[in-house]
């Protein structure tokens, strides 16, 4: 882990939930911002340790999980630059944390303390306003994968998380996954041997090109297609 220092004021990838603060404000909120890089695999924070900040992703990507029935970790998103990750900490009765979270690449974070943040948040109603707004984005996207997770077979499942990838992780056609198929398995709840199969037999009907962890998406209908039977 290795230090990194740039003022709020002054920062130059501002959210939106921070850029709805006034300077004095964020000088405040200077007072009690740490900013901290993280190479690629290593421990953020662990699930059940107590939530003493709101960590909020400067760059990179962020792998959140959750343990399971015996102990196994189950792939709950990955967060990229711009997403808040333990804002459901600002509940009091809930001071640990929900998920642990891993870097996927080298990621700068910023660890705002938790009792600072929430001051700010009964002070200022717009950012109160834009934090809401944000969680209820978040969830809204994490419910929506949730229920197609539920309802669909494995190959609407593999569908859905592609799609996934492009439109909300990495914006982009062709992606770099930062998982391995493993991890790929462990996202829509199946197996390592199934994930590799499906992938293979997308490539074989020219959905997907896939080399290593590259994915470029060649025939988005058959893959909607896919995605709406399920």
């Amino acid at each position: 882990m290795k230090y990194k220092k740039e003022t709020c004021l002054n920062c130059t990838i501002k959210s939106n939930v921070v850029s709805s603060l006034t300077e004095k404000e964020l000088a405040r909120l200077e007072t009690g911002c740490l900013q901290n890089v993280f190479e690629k695999g290593e421990l953020i924070f662990k699930e059940g340790m107590p939530a003493n900040h709101i960590v909020y992703i400067r760059e990179g990507f962020v792998k959140l999980s959750k343990k399971g029935i015996g102990g196994k970790d189950y792939i709950l998103s990955i967060a990229k630059k711009g997403a808040y990750l333990g804002i459901n900490n600002l509940n009091k009765k809930t001071r640990l944390y929900y998920t642990s979270a891993i870097a996927l690449t080298t990621t700068e974070l910023c660890f705002i303390d938790i009792e600072l943040f929430g001051m700010l948040l009964k002070e200022n109603g717009k950012f109160a306003t834009e934090v809401i707004y944000y969680i209820f984005d978040d969830e809204m996207n994490y419910f929506d994968r949730l229920v197609n997770n539920v309802q669909q077979q494995v190959p609407g499942r593999l569908a859905n998380t592609l799609f996934y990838f492009k439109n909300q992780v990495y914006g982009t056609n062709p992606f770099k996954m930062n998982i391995t198929k493993v991890g790929l398995a462990s996202l829509i709840g199946t197996s390592r041997e199934s994930v590799t199969r499906l992938l293979k037999e997308f490539q074989e009907e020219g959905i997907i090109r896939a080399n290593k962890n590259a994915i470029t998406i060649l025939d988005e209908k058959k893959l909607k297609e896919i995605q709406q039977k399920g």
